[in-house]
Protein backbone atom coordinates (compact mmCIF):
# COMPACT_ATOMS: atom_id res chain seq x y z
CA UNK A 1 0.00 0.00 0.00
CA UNK A 2 0.99 3.68 -0.26
CA UNK A 3 2.30 5.84 2.62
CA UNK A 4 5.11 3.37 3.33
CA UNK A 5 2.82 0.94 5.14
CA UNK A 6 2.69 -2.78 4.49
CA UNK A 7 -0.20 -5.05 5.42
CA UNK A 8 0.90 -8.44 6.76
CA UNK A 9 -1.47 -11.42 6.68
CA UNK A 10 -0.98 -13.82 9.57
CA UNK A 11 -0.35 -17.52 9.13
CA UNK A 12 -3.12 -19.86 10.34
CA UNK A 13 -3.00 -20.17 14.11
CA UNK A 14 -0.95 -17.02 14.65
CA UNK A 15 -2.39 -14.28 16.85
CA UNK A 16 -2.21 -10.56 16.25
CA UNK A 17 -0.71 -9.89 19.68
CA UNK A 18 2.17 -12.36 19.19
CA UNK A 19 2.91 -11.02 15.70
CA UNK A 20 2.92 -7.44 16.97
CA UNK A 21 5.33 -8.37 19.78
CA UNK A 22 7.63 -10.13 17.32
CA UNK A 23 7.79 -7.19 14.93
CA UNK A 24 8.36 -4.71 17.73
CA UNK A 25 11.20 -6.80 19.14
CA UNK A 26 12.87 -7.07 15.73
CA UNK A 27 13.88 -3.41 15.64
CA UNK A 28 13.19 -3.42 11.89
CA UNK A 29 9.98 -1.42 11.93
CA UNK A 30 9.00 2.03 13.07
CA UNK A 31 5.72 0.75 14.47
CA UNK A 32 3.23 -2.08 14.07
CA UNK A 33 -0.47 -2.27 14.86
CA UNK A 34 -3.45 -4.48 14.22
CA UNK A 35 -5.59 -3.63 11.20
CA UNK A 36 -9.19 -3.12 12.33
CA UNK A 37 -12.61 -3.20 10.73
CA UNK A 38 -14.79 -0.28 9.80
CA UNK A 39 -18.55 -0.82 9.69
CA UNK A 40 -20.96 0.59 7.16
CA UNK A 41 -23.71 2.60 8.84
CA UNK A 42 -27.30 2.71 7.67
CA UNK A 43 -27.50 6.03 5.85
CA UNK A 44 -30.51 6.58 3.57
CA UNK A 45 -30.17 7.98 0.07
CA UNK A 46 -33.20 10.29 0.17
CA UNK A 47 -32.75 13.53 -1.77
CA UNK A 48 -33.23 15.92 1.15
CA UNK A 49 -31.80 13.77 3.93
CA UNK A 50 -28.85 16.17 4.09
CA UNK A 51 -31.22 18.79 5.54
CA UNK A 52 -32.58 16.52 8.26
CA UNK A 53 -30.09 17.53 10.96
CA UNK A 54 -32.70 16.56 13.52
CA UNK A 55 -32.02 12.84 13.00
CA UNK A 56 -28.32 12.90 13.80
CA UNK A 57 -29.20 15.09 16.79
CA UNK A 58 -30.99 12.15 18.42
CA UNK A 59 -28.47 9.47 17.38
CA UNK A 60 -30.93 8.02 14.89
CA UNK A 61 -28.44 6.77 12.26
CA UNK A 62 -26.89 4.52 14.91
CA UNK A 63 -30.34 3.21 15.80
CA UNK A 64 -30.90 2.31 12.15
CA UNK A 65 -27.92 -0.04 12.42
CA UNK A 66 -30.16 -1.99 14.82
CA UNK A 67 -33.64 -1.59 13.30
CA UNK A 68 -35.49 0.51 10.74
CA UNK A 69 -38.93 -0.58 11.91
CA UNK A 70 -41.44 -3.35 11.37
CA UNK A 71 -44.69 -3.74 9.42
CA UNK A 72 -46.23 -5.27 12.54
CA UNK A 73 -46.14 -1.89 14.29
CA UNK A 74 -49.01 0.52 13.60
CA UNK A 75 -48.72 4.16 14.63
CA UNK A 76 -51.92 6.20 14.85
CA UNK A 77 -51.42 9.85 13.92
CA UNK A 78 -54.26 11.95 15.32
CA UNK A 79 -54.06 15.13 13.28
CA UNK A 80 -55.41 16.90 10.20
CA UNK A 81 -55.45 13.81 8.01
CA UNK A 82 -53.37 12.63 5.08
CA UNK A 83 -53.28 12.61 1.27
CA UNK A 84 -51.48 10.72 -1.48
CA UNK A 85 -47.81 11.71 -1.54
CA UNK A 86 -44.77 10.08 -3.22
CA UNK A 87 -43.13 9.61 0.17
CA UNK A 88 -46.25 8.38 1.98
CA UNK A 89 -47.99 6.12 -0.54
CA UNK A 90 -48.17 2.55 0.72
CA UNK A 91 -47.29 3.58 4.27
CA UNK A 92 -50.85 3.79 5.63
CA UNK A 93 -53.51 1.40 6.88
CA UNK A 94 -57.23 2.14 7.14
CA UNK A 95 -57.91 5.14 9.34
CA UNK A 96 -60.84 7.21 10.53
CA UNK A 97 -62.17 10.78 10.38
CA UNK A 98 -63.77 11.60 13.72
CA UNK A 99 -63.98 15.29 12.81
CA UNK A 100 -66.44 14.58 9.96
CA UNK A 101 -67.53 11.18 11.32
CA UNK A 102 -66.58 9.02 8.35
CA UNK A 103 -63.90 6.55 7.28
CA UNK A 104 -62.08 8.91 4.92
CA UNK A 105 -59.26 10.71 6.81
CA UNK A 106 -58.24 12.85 3.84
CA UNK A 107 -56.85 16.28 4.66
CA UNK A 108 -59.05 18.68 2.61
CA UNK A 109 -56.80 21.67 3.15
CA UNK A 110 -57.85 25.07 4.42
CA UNK A 111 -60.40 26.96 2.30
CA UNK A 112 -59.52 30.32 3.86
CA UNK A 113 -55.78 29.78 3.30
CA UNK A 114 -55.03 27.48 0.33
CA UNK A 115 -51.29 27.82 0.98
CA UNK A 116 -51.63 26.32 4.47
CA UNK A 117 -49.57 23.11 4.53
CA UNK A 118 -50.94 19.84 5.87
CA UNK A 119 -49.88 19.44 9.49
CA UNK A 120 -50.85 15.77 9.63
CA UNK A 121 -48.78 14.87 6.57
CA UNK A 122 -45.71 16.57 8.02
CA UNK A 123 -46.07 14.64 11.27
CA UNK A 124 -46.71 11.36 9.42
CA UNK A 125 -43.61 11.79 7.28
CA UNK A 126 -41.43 12.22 10.34
CA UNK A 127 -42.80 9.01 11.83
CA UNK A 128 -42.48 6.81 8.76
CA UNK A 129 -41.89 8.39 5.35
CA UNK A 130 -40.78 6.06 2.59
CA UNK A 131 -37.03 5.97 3.12
CA UNK A 132 -33.99 5.05 1.05
CA UNK A 133 -36.01 5.57 -2.14
CA UNK A 134 -33.76 8.35 -3.59
CA UNK A 135 -36.46 11.04 -3.33
CA UNK A 136 -37.75 13.39 -0.68
CA UNK A 137 -37.01 12.83 2.98
CA UNK A 138 -36.38 10.01 5.43
CA UNK A 139 -38.63 8.99 8.29
CA UNK A 140 -37.63 7.90 11.78
CA UNK A 141 -39.02 4.54 10.67
CA UNK A 142 -38.29 3.49 7.10
CA UNK A 143 -41.81 3.27 5.73
CA UNK A 144 -42.63 0.81 2.98
CA UNK A 145 -43.92 -2.71 2.44
CA UNK A 146 -41.87 -4.08 5.33
CA UNK A 147 -41.91 -0.86 7.34
CA UNK A 148 -43.92 0.68 10.14
CA UNK A 149 -47.48 1.65 9.19
CA UNK A 150 -49.37 4.91 9.76
CA UNK A 151 -53.03 4.86 10.80
CA UNK A 152 -54.26 8.37 9.88
CA UNK A 153 -57.03 9.60 12.14
CA UNK A 154 -58.39 13.02 11.24
CA UNK A 155 -59.39 14.85 14.42
CA UNK A 156 -58.87 18.47 13.33
CA UNK A 157 -60.30 20.57 10.54
CA UNK A 158 -61.78 23.92 9.63
CA UNK A 159 -64.26 25.46 12.07
CA UNK A 160 -66.15 28.53 10.76
CA UNK A 161 -65.29 31.62 12.72
CA UNK A 162 -62.39 29.85 14.46
CA UNK A 163 -60.02 28.75 11.72
CA UNK A 164 -58.18 25.69 10.42
CA UNK A 165 -56.34 23.06 12.42
CA UNK A 166 -58.98 23.05 15.15
CA UNK A 167 -60.25 19.92 16.88
CA UNK A 168 -62.69 19.11 19.65
CA UNK A 169 -61.51 17.08 22.62
CA UNK A 170 -64.44 14.72 22.04
CA UNK A 171 -63.17 13.96 18.52
CA UNK A 172 -59.65 13.38 19.85
CA UNK A 173 -61.02 11.03 22.51
CA UNK A 174 -62.96 9.12 19.86
CA UNK A 175 -59.81 8.94 17.74
CA UNK A 176 -57.84 7.46 20.63
CA UNK A 177 -60.53 4.83 21.15
CA UNK A 178 -60.55 3.97 17.44
CA UNK A 179 -56.78 3.57 17.39
CA UNK A 180 -56.77 1.31 20.44
CA UNK A 181 -59.62 -0.78 18.99
CA UNK A 182 -57.90 -1.25 15.63
CA UNK A 183 -54.40 -2.37 16.54
CA UNK A 184 -52.39 0.81 16.95
CA UNK A 185 -49.47 0.31 19.35
CA UNK A 186 -48.46 3.97 19.46
CA UNK A 187 -50.53 7.16 19.21
CA UNK A 188 -49.06 10.53 18.24
CA UNK A 189 -50.94 13.69 19.23
CA UNK A 190 -49.22 16.83 17.95
CA UNK A 191 -52.01 18.99 19.32
CA UNK A 192 -53.31 20.26 22.62
CA UNK A 193 -55.50 22.57 24.63
CA UNK A 194 -55.19 24.40 27.91
CA UNK A 195 -58.33 23.01 29.57
CA UNK A 196 -58.57 19.59 31.18
CA UNK A 197 -61.21 17.19 29.85
CA UNK A 198 -62.42 14.13 31.74
CA UNK A 199 -63.58 12.59 28.45
CA UNK A 200 -60.13 12.95 26.92
CA UNK A 201 -58.33 11.77 30.05
CA UNK A 202 -60.55 8.69 30.27
CA UNK A 203 -59.79 7.82 26.65
CA UNK A 204 -56.06 8.20 27.34
CA UNK A 205 -56.20 6.01 30.43
CA UNK A 206 -58.21 3.32 28.66
CA UNK A 207 -55.76 3.11 25.75
CA UNK A 208 -52.81 3.08 28.16
CA UNK A 209 -54.37 0.21 30.12
CA UNK A 210 -54.64 -1.74 26.85
CA UNK A 211 -50.92 -1.44 26.16
CA UNK A 212 -50.93 1.58 23.84
CA UNK A 213 -48.13 4.14 24.22
CA UNK A 214 -49.36 7.72 23.84
CA UNK A 215 -47.09 10.63 22.88
CA UNK A 216 -48.08 14.31 22.73
CA UNK A 217 -46.61 17.72 22.04
CA UNK A 218 -46.12 19.98 25.05
CA UNK A 219 -47.30 23.11 23.20
CA UNK A 220 -45.77 26.20 21.65
CA UNK A 221 -46.66 29.04 24.04
CA UNK A 222 -43.51 29.08 26.21
CA UNK A 223 -45.92 28.35 29.03
CA UNK A 224 -47.56 25.45 30.88
CA UNK A 225 -47.81 22.02 29.25
CA UNK A 226 -51.06 21.50 27.34
CA UNK A 227 -53.49 18.58 27.51
CA UNK A 228 -53.27 15.70 26.59
CA UNK A 229 -49.48 15.96 27.09
CA UNK A 230 -50.07 16.97 30.72
CA UNK A 231 -51.70 13.63 31.57
CA UNK A 232 -49.51 11.19 33.48
CA UNK A 233 -50.16 8.36 31.01
CA UNK A 234 -48.93 10.42 28.05
CA UNK A 235 -45.27 10.98 27.15
CA UNK A 236 -44.96 14.78 27.05
CA UNK A 237 -42.40 16.08 24.55
CA UNK A 238 -40.64 19.44 24.66
CA UNK A 239 -38.72 20.88 21.70
CA UNK A 240 -35.04 21.67 21.19
CA UNK A 241 -33.27 23.89 18.68
CA UNK A 242 -30.40 22.62 16.54
CA UNK A 243 -27.88 23.55 19.25
CA UNK A 244 -29.75 21.44 21.84
CA UNK A 245 -31.04 24.47 23.70
CA UNK A 246 -34.71 24.89 24.58
CA UNK A 247 -36.69 26.04 21.56
CA UNK A 248 -37.91 29.54 22.38
CA UNK A 249 -41.58 28.59 22.06
CA UNK A 250 -41.49 25.21 23.82
CA UNK A 251 -43.83 24.77 26.77
CA UNK A 252 -42.35 23.51 30.01
CA UNK A 253 -43.33 22.10 33.37
CA UNK A 254 -43.16 19.08 35.67
CA UNK A 255 -45.04 16.93 33.15
CA UNK A 256 -42.24 17.02 30.53
CA UNK A 257 -40.76 13.55 30.02
CA UNK A 258 -38.20 14.10 27.26
CA UNK A 259 -37.19 16.56 24.58
CA UNK A 260 -36.74 16.10 20.84
CA UNK A 261 -35.79 18.33 17.90
CA UNK A 262 -38.48 20.83 16.99
CA UNK A 263 -36.33 23.48 15.36
CA UNK A 264 -36.25 27.19 16.08
CA UNK A 265 -36.17 29.73 13.26
CA UNK A 266 -34.14 32.03 15.50
CA UNK A 267 -31.35 29.49 16.02
CA UNK A 268 -29.18 28.56 13.03
CA UNK A 269 -26.26 26.16 13.46
CA UNK A 270 -23.01 26.25 11.45
CA UNK A 271 -24.56 28.71 9.00
CA UNK A 272 -27.00 26.07 7.72
CA UNK A 273 -30.39 27.69 6.98
CA UNK A 274 -32.02 24.25 7.13
CA UNK A 275 -31.15 23.91 10.81
CA UNK A 276 -33.95 26.17 12.02
CA UNK A 277 -36.61 23.73 10.88
CA UNK A 278 -37.69 20.09 10.85
CA UNK A 279 -38.10 18.81 7.29
CA UNK A 280 -40.79 16.38 6.20
CA UNK A 281 -43.64 15.66 3.80
CA UNK A 282 -46.68 17.89 3.25
CA UNK A 283 -49.23 19.28 0.80
CA UNK A 284 -51.45 22.29 0.28
CA UNK A 285 -54.15 23.13 -2.29
CA UNK A 286 -51.91 25.90 -3.61
CA UNK A 287 -48.65 23.94 -3.95
CA UNK A 288 -49.53 20.27 -4.18
CA UNK A 289 -47.04 17.84 -2.64
CA UNK A 290 -43.99 19.46 -1.08
CA UNK A 291 -41.23 18.96 1.51
CA UNK A 292 -41.42 22.01 3.80
CA UNK A 293 -39.66 22.88 7.02
CA UNK A 294 -41.81 23.40 10.13
CA UNK A 295 -40.90 24.05 13.74
CA UNK A 296 -42.79 23.33 16.93
CA UNK A 297 -43.35 20.74 19.60
CA UNK A 298 -45.68 19.22 17.00
CA UNK A 299 -42.54 18.32 15.09
CA UNK A 300 -40.67 17.12 18.19
CA UNK A 301 -43.37 14.65 19.26
CA UNK A 302 -43.28 12.42 16.13
CA UNK A 303 -39.53 11.94 16.59
CA UNK A 304 -40.32 10.35 19.95
CA UNK A 305 -43.29 8.46 18.51
CA UNK A 306 -41.07 7.10 15.76
CA UNK A 307 -38.47 5.96 18.28
CA UNK A 308 -41.19 4.22 20.29
CA UNK A 309 -42.20 2.34 17.13
CA UNK A 310 -38.57 1.30 16.61
CA UNK A 311 -38.42 0.12 20.23
CA UNK A 312 -41.54 -1.99 19.82
CA UNK A 313 -40.10 -3.53 16.65
CA UNK A 314 -37.18 -4.64 18.85
CA UNK A 315 -39.48 -6.25 21.41
CA UNK A 316 -39.43 -3.41 23.95
CA UNK A 317 -43.08 -3.19 24.96
CA UNK A 318 -45.46 -1.85 27.60
CA UNK A 319 -46.18 1.88 27.82
CA UNK A 320 -44.72 2.27 31.34
CA UNK A 321 -41.58 0.36 30.39
CA UNK A 322 -41.19 2.33 27.16
CA UNK A 323 -41.55 5.62 29.03
CA UNK A 324 -38.90 4.50 31.53
CA UNK A 325 -36.46 3.41 28.80
CA UNK A 326 -36.84 6.73 26.98
CA UNK A 327 -36.15 8.60 30.20
CA UNK A 328 -33.16 6.55 31.35
CA UNK A 329 -31.45 6.52 27.95
CA UNK A 330 -31.99 10.22 27.18
CA UNK A 331 -29.01 12.56 26.88
CA UNK A 332 -29.09 15.02 29.77
CA UNK A 333 -29.58 18.68 28.87
CA UNK A 334 -29.47 21.65 31.21
CA UNK A 335 -26.98 22.97 33.72
CA UNK A 336 -28.02 21.02 36.81
CA UNK A 337 -27.92 17.24 37.08
CA UNK A 338 -31.16 15.28 36.95
CA UNK A 339 -34.54 15.98 35.45
CA UNK A 340 -35.67 19.55 34.75
CA UNK A 341 -38.86 21.20 33.54
CA UNK A 342 -37.45 22.36 30.19
CA UNK A 343 -36.10 19.05 28.84
CA UNK A 344 -37.50 16.44 31.23
CA UNK A 345 -34.94 13.66 31.45
CA UNK A 346 -33.13 14.97 28.38
CA UNK A 347 -32.88 14.69 24.62
CA UNK A 348 -34.08 11.32 23.34
CA UNK A 349 -31.29 8.99 22.21
CA UNK A 350 -32.68 6.66 19.56
CA UNK A 351 -29.76 4.21 19.49
CA UNK A 352 -29.72 3.78 23.24
CA UNK A 353 -33.51 3.45 23.41
CA UNK A 354 -33.69 0.62 20.86
CA UNK A 355 -30.91 -1.27 22.60
CA UNK A 356 -28.12 -0.11 20.34
CA UNK A 357 -26.12 1.00 23.36
CA UNK A 358 -25.80 3.89 25.77
CA UNK A 359 -23.61 6.87 25.05
CA UNK A 360 -20.79 5.12 26.92
CA UNK A 361 -20.91 1.87 24.95
CA UNK A 362 -21.06 3.76 21.65
CA UNK A 363 -17.86 5.62 22.49
CA UNK A 364 -14.51 4.56 21.08
CA UNK A 365 -11.23 5.28 22.86
CA UNK A 366 -7.77 5.60 21.32
CA UNK A 367 -4.51 7.50 21.64
CA UNK A 368 -3.07 9.87 19.10
CA UNK A 369 -2.15 13.42 18.21
CA UNK A 370 -4.26 16.37 17.13
CA UNK A 371 -2.73 19.20 15.15
CA UNK A 372 -5.07 21.87 13.81
CA UNK A 373 -7.86 20.18 11.88
CA UNK A 374 -6.17 16.77 11.69
CA UNK A 375 -6.36 14.04 14.33
CA UNK A 376 -4.05 11.06 13.82
CA UNK A 377 -4.86 7.81 15.61
CA UNK A 378 -1.79 6.00 16.99
CA UNK A 379 -3.26 2.97 18.73
CA UNK A 380 -5.99 0.40 18.41
CA UNK A 381 -9.50 1.83 18.55
CA UNK A 382 -11.25 0.15 21.48
CA UNK A 383 -14.76 0.11 22.85
CA UNK A 384 -15.79 1.71 26.12
CA UNK A 385 -17.58 -0.44 28.68
CA UNK A 386 -20.95 0.55 30.12
CA UNK A 387 -19.19 1.62 33.34
CA UNK A 388 -16.97 3.99 31.36
CA UNK A 389 -13.77 1.92 31.59
CA UNK A 390 -11.51 1.28 28.60
CA UNK A 391 -8.14 -0.35 27.88
CA UNK A 392 -6.24 0.90 24.84
CA UNK A 393 -3.91 -1.60 23.18
CA UNK A 394 -0.99 -1.26 20.76
CA UNK A 395 -0.43 2.42 21.56
CA UNK A 396 2.62 4.06 20.00
CA UNK A 397 5.19 5.23 22.54
CA UNK A 398 5.53 8.94 23.21
CA UNK A 399 3.60 11.75 24.81
CA UNK A 400 0.12 11.36 23.40
CA UNK A 401 -3.43 12.52 23.86
CA UNK A 402 -6.10 10.02 24.91
CA UNK A 403 -9.36 10.51 23.02
CA UNK A 404 -12.92 9.26 23.44
CA UNK A 405 -15.30 9.84 20.54
CA UNK A 406 -18.70 8.87 19.26
CA UNK A 407 -19.22 9.72 15.61
CA UNK A 408 -22.86 10.68 16.05
CA UNK A 409 -23.73 11.04 12.36
CA UNK A 410 -21.33 8.39 11.06
CA UNK A 411 -19.50 10.69 8.64
CA UNK A 412 -15.96 9.89 9.84
CA UNK A 413 -15.33 13.50 10.84
CA UNK A 414 -15.31 15.00 14.32
CA UNK A 415 -17.97 17.68 14.03
CA UNK A 416 -20.77 19.43 15.87
CA UNK A 417 -23.04 17.12 17.84
CA UNK A 418 -20.53 14.28 18.27
CA UNK A 419 -19.58 13.14 21.76
CA UNK A 420 -15.90 13.90 22.27
CA UNK A 421 -13.29 14.27 24.97
CA UNK A 422 -9.50 14.41 25.19
CA UNK A 423 -6.82 14.18 27.85
CA UNK A 424 -3.43 15.43 26.58
CA UNK A 425 0.06 14.83 27.93
CA UNK A 426 -0.18 11.12 28.65
CA UNK A 427 3.24 9.45 28.50
CA UNK A 428 3.09 6.07 26.78
CA UNK A 429 6.04 3.70 27.17
CA UNK A 430 6.46 0.34 25.44
CA UNK A 431 5.36 -2.61 27.60
CA UNK A 432 4.23 -0.34 30.46
CA UNK A 433 0.57 0.07 31.40
CA UNK A 434 -0.52 3.64 32.05
CA UNK A 435 -3.50 3.68 34.40
CA UNK A 436 -5.71 6.29 35.97
CA UNK A 437 -6.27 8.27 32.78
CA UNK A 438 -9.74 9.86 32.74
CA UNK A 439 -11.40 11.49 29.75
CA UNK A 440 -14.38 13.81 30.18
CA UNK A 441 -16.80 13.55 27.25
CA UNK A 442 -19.30 16.18 26.17
CA UNK A 443 -21.08 17.35 23.04
CA UNK A 444 -18.57 18.76 20.56
CA UNK A 445 -19.22 22.25 19.19
CA UNK A 446 -15.88 23.25 17.65
CA UNK A 447 -14.57 23.28 14.10
CA UNK A 448 -14.63 20.05 12.10
CA UNK A 449 -11.61 17.77 12.47
CA UNK A 450 -10.54 15.07 10.00
CA UNK A 451 -9.67 11.70 11.55
CA UNK A 452 -6.92 9.57 10.05
CA UNK A 453 -5.53 6.26 11.24
CA UNK A 454 -1.94 5.12 10.82
CA UNK A 455 -2.25 1.57 9.54
CA UNK A 456 -0.25 -1.63 9.62
CA UNK A 457 3.54 -1.87 9.62
CA UNK A 458 5.79 1.11 8.84
CA UNK A 459 9.28 -0.03 7.95
CA UNK A 460 12.35 1.88 9.05
CA UNK A 461 14.30 3.49 6.22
Amino acid sequence: MHLGAQVIKLEPGATASSAISRYRASGLVEYVEQDVYAHITATPNDQFYFAQWHYSSINLPSAWDTTTGSASVIVAVLDSGIRSHPDLDGVTVQGRDTFDNDNEPTDPGCSTDPSNFSHGMHVSGTVAALTNNTIGVAGVNWGGVAGTKIMPIRVTGEVPGVGCGVGFFSDIAEGIAYAADHGAKVINMSLGGSVNSSTLENAVNDAFSRGVTLVAAAGNDNGPVLFPAAYSNVIAVAATACDNTKASYSNFGPQIDVAAPGGDAGVICEGDPNSGYVWSTSWSPATGNVYPGFNGTSMAAPHVTGIVALMISRGITGPSNIQNVLQTTATHLGAAAGRNDFFGYGLVNAAAAVGGGTVATRLRAFSGDIIGSMLTIRSDIVGVLSNGNFFITNAHAGTRTIFAWQDFNGNGILDSGDYFGQTPGVVITDNVTASGVAVTVQRYSGSSVTIQSVLAVIRKR
